[in-house]
């Protein structure tokens, strides 16, 4: 038996997860019939492990295992279609074999192989007699025993075609937990440490998390990292080469996959500083922007360990959303240093506008116009940096009403209620002056100039429009003004500019109703 046959049949074992499992009807009705079959008082399902032998199924065996070196399975059986051994202790390779010299007396034993729909050999359905068979089997019982074991087969391919499937959900589930925990993370760090958690429980893993790599990557700066219970952290910084040679994957951009750092190559001339740090296998996943690694994605586990293709390419994907998710974040901040240099640009032309007019309009007699549209100013200023906030791309109608409200006061006396409406940057300008025009009103004649007034500003959407309701209680008396100056026509144009706007002097207060489409809204 050759060590990668071994290392093969080892492997997909694990990936099958059978080993040690409880006993199931479909597989002791296999090995119950064999052994009716070819009239043996023992029959086996034998897989072949590293250092044992372990039946799924049995009849006639009290015991559940053995050790490899007893095993007559693990004859030929890469080899041979059929193994049969008429007499084993006149076969030197059975011959002192324990179970044939021992009180167990095996006599007779023949057995088919085990093989994978991957072509891998895990072991043989045989079965056993404690007298010897000069005849063997017939060949009838042979082409029965042959079909049982491809029953055997088959049940085994089954087993993990159903774990792949599970695991493959498991792993879709996780990546979009993943993806809504990055979507929903305003820092880097939240957003790494976030995914790290995940894949740590989901993999079953004992440490994850995410480093940053220097231009020439020989340095990882490790964030806070993910660990299981009992295993220490690596956040901080690391040289690649005190670990092993580590780095030409990471700078081709490949992914770095060590099984067992023991007996990898690249890494067995360092097992003690893998060690030290409880590291038996690795996954580093290169994060890469403008054909260059920038980071990676870190997985270890304590022992040796097959890493899948699924896995692998689970953790390609949540590097992939850790790459977009940190590029997302960069982007939003220059985007703010951007923002704020508009905002302050814009406050310097409202300042220097807000200075020209007032020197213009000094020698104006009647002040209340001037100080009116000064006042308009500051409320465009409060919707520009709204707008701001957001790119200049929309603005929340609550956001918008709530900076004009606190740039006049009385914000106390105010109710804001009604639903995330988002308005186009010219409506949000066109709002912030009617709210401002409104309030305005309210401070000089309605119920905000006396103790006790209140104004409730609600809105809501009825068959596609928005409705801006305006309610004023506990003010003086009211009456529709004679003469319409430009805020009452500013107010009329209402929330687009184009109209639809309601005004009612009632006896307990000011009322105001404006309508607008709301797709309008958020185009303008």
């Amino acid at each position: 038996m050759s060590q990668s046959q071994a290392a093969r049949r080892a492997g997909a074992l694990k990936e099958l997860a059978v080993l040690d499992t409880p006993e199931e009807q479909a597989f002791d009705d296999i090995v119950f019939i064999a052994s009716r079959t070819c009239d043996t008082p023992i029959a086996l399902i034998s897989l072949l492990d590293d250092d044992r032998q372990w039946f799924k199924a049995r009849v006639g065996l009290d015991v559940r295992q053995t050790d490899i070196a007893q095993s007559v399975c693990q004859i030929d059986v890469d080899e041979a279609d059929m193994l049969v051994i008429a007499d084993l202790t006149r076969d030197p390779r059975t011959a002192a074999n324990p179970l044939v010299t021992g009180e167990r007396a095996f006599r007779f034993y023949a057995g088919v192989p085990l093989v994978l729909r991957s072509g891998v050999v895990v072991g043989r359905l045989c079965v056993i007699d404690t007298k010897p068979r000069p005849e063997g089997l017939t060949q009838e019982q042979m082409t029965l025993l042959r079909a049982l074991g491809r029953q055997v087969s088959d049940q085994l391919d089954l087993r993990r075609a159903a774990q792949v499937s599970a695991r493959l959900l498991e792993l879709q589930t996780a990546l979009i937990e993943i993806s809504e925990r990055i979507r929903a993370s305003d820092e880097a760090v939240e957003m790494t440490s976030a995914a790290a958690a995940v894949v740590g429980r989901v993999l079953g893993v004992q440490r994850a998390s995410f480093g940053l790599v220097d231009p020439e990557v020989e340095i990882v700066d490790v964030e806070a990292d993910w660990t299981a219970p009992g295993i220490a952290s690596i956040a901080g910084r690391h040289r690649f080469d005190d670990y092993g040679a580590l780095r030409a994957d990471l700078v081709a951009g490949e992914p770095l996959v060590i099984e067992d750092v023991a007996t990898d190559r690249r890494t067995s001339a360092n097992t003690a500083a893998m060690y030290a740090l409880d590291i038996g296998a690795l996954v580093n996943m290169p994060v890469r922007e403008r054909g260059r690694t920038v980071a990676i994605f870190i997985v270890n586990a304590s022992r040796p360990r097959l890493w899948t293709a699924d896995e692998l390419l689970f953790l390609r994907s949540v590097a992939d959303r850790l790459e977009a998710g940190v590029a997302r974040l960069r982007a939003e901040q220059q985007q703010g240093v951007l923002n704020g240099e508009i905002n302050h640009r814009l406050k310097n032309m409202l300042s220097m506008v807000q200075a020209i007019a007032s020197q213009t309009l000094r020698t104006v007699s009647e002040r209340a116009p001037v100080e009116s549209f000064e006042r308009r100013l500051v409320a465009l200023s409060a919707a520009h940096d709204v707008l701001l906030q957001k790119s200049w791309k929309d603005a929340d109608l609550r956001t918008v009403a709530k900076a004009v409200v606190e740039t006049v006061g009385f914000s106390e006396r105010m109710t804001l209620d009604g639903p995330s409406v988002p308005l186009g940057a010219r409506a949000a300008l066109s709002f912030s002056l009617v709210v401002h025009e409104l309030m305005t009103n309210a401070c000089k004649y309605g119920a905000l100039c006396v103790e006790g007034g209140h104004v409730e500003l609600t809105w809501a959407i009825e068959d596609n429009d928005l409705i801006v309701r305006w309610r004023e209680r506990g003010g003086p008396p009211v009456v529709s003004p004679s003469r319409k100056g430009f805020g009452s026509r500013l107010i009329r144009l209402g929330l687009t500019g184009t109209g639809g706007t309601e005004l009612r002097y009632e006896p307990n207060g000011f009322e105001a109703d404006l309508r607008a489409s709301v797709e309008h809204l958020a185009q303008a």
